[in-house]
């Protein structure tokens, strides 16, 4: 009796030992993942862009002079400076040729050039950035020397450019591209009352026509995120990279203990659960597919709230808040038909003596750049006999606040105009939260 009890408890453990041997094996067997392989157009711009950033970096590196005068156009605090203008001039000449090299590829065929790694480094971004603000303040020079129509066409080539740099690319490419397109836009919004040429007005519609039958969509850019964090697990999970090889973005991560760091600094942690880590992201981002099928406006992309651990925990090392890159996207799109109507209404009421009754007027020439993505319904647009008109979005809160600007973007409403065009005692401020309503003549 002994001996049977002996053998079953020793069955047991055979099968206990067995079962978890089948357990380790099947949780070191790495998921079956399929990426698709990046492919290029024969001559991508981009390659060329790369080779521009990297020569204006060299150039950087090896001018102090540059550095300094750089450092003070461009820092956050350089409205408080005053640059001599021998240094601005010497600045300008030293980066400008940069700035006619990048025009020569503005019509070839361009896609963003990386993999689906995460230790892939764009430093070029940097570049671009600063061809933007090059650009900018060239905008704003051209602007104050009543040279509009040299302004217009400096925006456009880099919107183009913006465009270019972000086909097909991850969403920091995409969310550079945007940024690359506010910061040119600044100093027009910010002269934008001042302009008066119907062949000005002209040129904004037609821009902004051009932009809204050309611009990069967000969801390739969210695609190309999410093949990225397969990417991860890919090659986590077949020991192409090992977590340690990550070491500098792991101060990125928020461990609750030790015990914790070591368990995925070693792979360990991964490998336990990358079935269910994987399937939690692939439903994350089938519902953000879902919702970018839909019109800009009926779109609720939802922000990460992973349950599994291990996908918080490299979600803090690759992945960026999609749900922010999609107000992002609304809001370009609205500062661009906001341009185009406000430039509508203009031509306009030069051509006919009074301002149009309404937006619908507008829409046989400017069709859906009337609609307020935010809404989905025409931008507010009112008139008055003495103060003009308002023309605005109800912007992120999907409130109508009036017209006022705020110097919280995520307050107030978005007008065609910055803050910077009204006189300085209606300017939004930390002492003054919003603007009164905005009226355009």
């Amino acid at each position: 009796m002994r001996r049977r009890k002996t053998v079953w408890v020793l069955g047991a453990l055979a099968l206990l030992l067995l079962g978890g041997a089948l357990w380790w094996w099947a949780s070191q067997r790495p998921p079956s993942i399929v990426i698709p392989p990046r492919q290029y157009p024969p001559n991508n711009a981009y390659d060329a862009y790369k080779q521009i950033a990297q020569e204006m970096h060299d150039q950087w590196k090896q001018d102090d002079r540059l550095r300094r005068i750089e450092s003070q156009l461009f820092s956050k605090h350089s409205i408080h400076l005053t640059v001599p203008e021998a240094d601005k001039q010497y600045y300008l000449q030293r980066r400008r040729p940069f700035l006619e090299a990048y025009r020569q590829y503005l019509d070839q065929p361009c896609k963003a050039v990386f993999e689906y790694d995460i230790l892939w480094l764009m430093p070029e971004l940097a570049g671009f950035r600063t061809i933007a603000r090059i650009e900018a303040l060239l905008i704003g020079d051209a602007l104050a020397a009543g040279r509009e129509a040299e302004a217009i066409q400096r925006f456009h080539d880099l919107m183009r450019f913006s465009e270019q740099i972000r086909t097909d690319g991850t969403l920091t490419h995409y969310l550079v591209g945007s940024r690359m397109i506010e910061t040119g836009l600044q100093p027009i919004r910010q002269r934008l009352t001042q302009f008066q040429s119907p062949k000005v007005f002209s040129a904004l519609v037609e821009l902004a026509q051009k932009y809204d039958q050309s611009r990069a969509p967000l969801k390739d850019a969210i695609q190309n995120e999410y093949y990225c964090g397969l990417g991860t697990y890919r090659d986590i999970a077949l020991r192409r990279i090992e977590m340690r090889d990550i070491e500098p973005l792991m101060s990125k991560i928020n461990f609750s203990n030790n015990f914790e760091r070591w368990l995925y600094e070693s792979g360990f942690g991964l490998r336990l659960t990358w079935g269910r880590s994987l399937a939690e992201l692939q439903e994350y981002y089938k519902r953000v597919f879902t919702e970018l099928e839909k019109p800009l406006w009926e779109r609720k992309v939802p922000a990460p709230n992973f349950k599994q651990r291990t996908n918080e925990i490299l979600g803090q090392v690759w992945m960026l808040h999609v749900d922010l890159s999609a107000n992002a996207e609304l809001r370009e799109v609205a500062t661009i038909r906001l341009l185009a109507c406000y430039a509508a209404v203009k031509r306009y009421q030069q051509q006919r003596g009074a301002y149009p009754p309404s937006l619908e007027a507008l829409r046989p020439e400017l069709g859906e750049m009337i609609i307020d993505p935010f809404t989905g319904k025409p931008f507010v647009y009112r008139t008055h006999p003495k103060r003009g008109f308002q023309l605005y979005s109800v912007g992120e809160n999907l409130t109508d606040d009036g017209g006022r600007l705020s110097a919280n973007r995520q307050q107030g409403d978005l007008l065609p105009i910055t803050e910077g065009a009204l006189p300085e005692g209606q300017r939004p401020s930390q002492t003054r939260l919003s603007s009164p309503p905005v009226w355009l003549r």
